[in-house]
């Protein structure tokens, strides 16, 4: 004899919520809603370095009012330009040991990243860095001009808050692998045909097969070589080689290589007013 009960809604609260979420397409835009429940934050994102002794630091997962294109238009400034770049390396390195390191921080008027905060409207930071087992990450929070200085009672309310959503980030990324490195995000056609790196012709990736294409972009998203073959329905063998095809024809080694040279060759901007551009 057994007792059989009707299925019933999962009891969730907000921060079970946004840990259910981990794996879904929109986890950055909920994360940005239940950071807001601490404190208005215009955008946020997070750096990944997957190896802290050949740091190589990428755009891993992003959200908040400016347009994608701009988030990784600024982040690829900022990572070109090495004091910037050694300042979120420092960061990182400063929570070596399995910690975290939280920092709020307004920037100089001569601090290199000046120019972009003040033209995106950006007062203040908040990092929080981590660093374990030669994997770093930055999260960065930015407030925005016209919600004024952070208040004391909403920088305890983001103390509170924002490790929980660090650590949530760092899971997704070795889940899912990042949302996405520049324009390395892999879209979905009306028709439910994959888009590619090679059909947006992404730099020396419009010279790839399409095949070799599918396969970057797979690895990109974080994808290992077994679930890449599962996904395009050929051998680990096939996506070996076509890995090397590619590597050959990018003039790269890795992964993290690719994210670079995605970032670094983003179009130009469009012309006409800038808007929704803070990052």
């Amino acid at each position: 004899m057994s007792d059989i009960f009707p299925p019933r809604p999962l009891p969730r609260g907000d921060v079970a919520a946004l840990a259910a979420a981990v794996v879904q397409p929109d986890f950055a835009r909920q994360v940005l809603a239940y950071i807001r429940s601490a404190a208005e934050i215009a955008n946020f994102g997070t750096f990944y370095v997957a190896d802290m002794s050949r740091p190589a630091p990428v755009l891993s997962i992003w959200a908040g009012e400016m347009s994608s294109y701009w988030f990784n238009r600024n982040a690829s400034v900022i990572l070109k330009n090495d004091q910037l770049m050694q300042s979120i390396l420092q960061r990182i390195r400063a929570a070596q040991g399995g910690g975290q390191v939280i920092e709020r921080w307004r920037p100089g008027p001569q601090d290199p990243i000046s120019p972009i905060y003040v033209r995106d409207q950006v007062i203040e930071r908040v990092t929080v860095s981590s660093y374990s087992e030669r994997v770093g990450f930055q999260s960065f929070f930015l407030r925005g001009k016209a919600a004024g200085w952070i208040s004391p009672a909403e920088m305890q309310r983001l103390q509170e808050v924002l490790p929980l959503v660090h650590e949530l980030i760092g899971l997704r990324h070795r889940i899912a692998g990042g949302t996405a490195f520049g324009r390395a995000a892999s879209g979905r056609a009306a028709a439910g045909r994959t888009v590619t790196l090679r059909d947006q012709d992404a730099g020396l990736f419009g010279a790839l097969t399409r095949r070799e294409a599918e396969v970057c972009d797979l690895a990109v998203r974080g994808m290992s070589v077994a679930g890449s073959a599962l996904e395009l329905g050929v051998s680990e063998n096939t996506i070996r080689t076509l890995r090397r095809r590619a590597y050959r024809r990018l003039g790269v080694s890795s992964v993290t290589q690719i994210a670079t040279l995605i970032l670094n060759t983003i179009d130009e901007p469009p012309s006409g007013p800038q808007k929704n551009s803070s990052a």
